[in-house]
């Protein structure tokens, strides 16, 4: 059976490129497994010895106690910051267990459960479970998981309705943003079409002059016995009656030109 610690969790401290700052210690934690062991603690460091990463040694006060120390993480003075210490007592597993600063401690406590039921595992042969003490253990670890995925989920689900919220207000505005796009750009396109033709009728309009064409006007009456037809001159000269009839009226208030009486 392949068996591993508990996986970090959290901020586990700052590494050495960090400095010697502070870090705020972890709380503890613990929980007791009624289980019954009947044999000496050598056969549970016998069963437990392919597992390279725990320190196991017989509690000094209690020579029928083994402790069993998983150290997960270390401070920057290499003090265990993260880890677990097993106390499998003649008829009970404690565990006791850290818990970093900004972890879920129902989350933490699901982990070692379930580290300790691996252990326990492992050494089924030197253990009796009292399976209605077992039972009402895994109810409560059972409640306590079902808060912690239920309160998740609940979190997730709210901050994903939310974003699909937010998408959708957010799609929306992007069509209408394109739609209005699309409009000016052919208010746009028709306004530069009526200006370009607005340009061409004032440069036809303005094709001589006020000079130029008084000059002209001059010629014209000279070479027409004094008359002048405006609509002909207009159509020979390219300019609009109006405007012929503007300079012509210059002239006169001008004293260039006397009319006929």
């Amino acid at each position: 059976m392949a068996i591993s610690p508990p996986p970090q969790t959290g901020n586990l401290g700052p590494s050495p490129s960090q400095g010697q700052s502070a870090i705020a210690p972890p709380s503890v934690r613990g929980f007791r497994l009624p289980v019954r062991r009947n044999s000496a603690p050598e056969q549970l460091i016998s069963a437990f010895s392919a597992l390279g990463f725990l320190k196991m040694a017989c509690d000094s006060a209690d020579p029928n106690t083994l402790l069993v120390l998983n150290v997960e993480s270390r401070d920057i003075s290499n003090n265990p910051y993260l880890f677990s210490i097993c106390y499998f007592r003649r008829n009970a597993l404690d565990v006791v267990y850290t818990i970093p600063p900004g972890v879920s401690p129902k989350l933490r406590r699901l982990e070692l459960v379930k580290f300790a039921f691996n252990l326990l595992t492992l050494s089924s042969e030197q253990h009796q479970i009292d399976m209605k003490h077992l039972y009402q253990f895994l109810e409560s670890t059972l409640d306590d998981m079902n808060q912690y995925v239920s309160a998740d989920f609940q979190k997730l689900y709210s901050s994903y309705d939310s974003l699909q919220t937010d998408a959708a207000s957010v799609k929306k505005k992007l069509k209408e943003l394109a739609d209005a796009n699309a409009n000016l750009t052919k208010d746009n396109y028709e306004l530069k079409n009526q200006l370009d033709e607005l340009l061409m009728r004032i440069q036809s309009l303005e094709r001589y002059s006020d000079d130029v064409l008084a000059v002209k006007i001059q010629q014209w009456l000279g070479e027409h016995s004094g008359e002048i037809n405006l609509s002909e001159f207009a159509k020979v000269n390219g300019v609009s009656e109006a405007r012929v009839e503007q300079i012509l009226n210059q002239m006169v208030s001008a004293g260039y030109l006397e009319t006929r009486k």
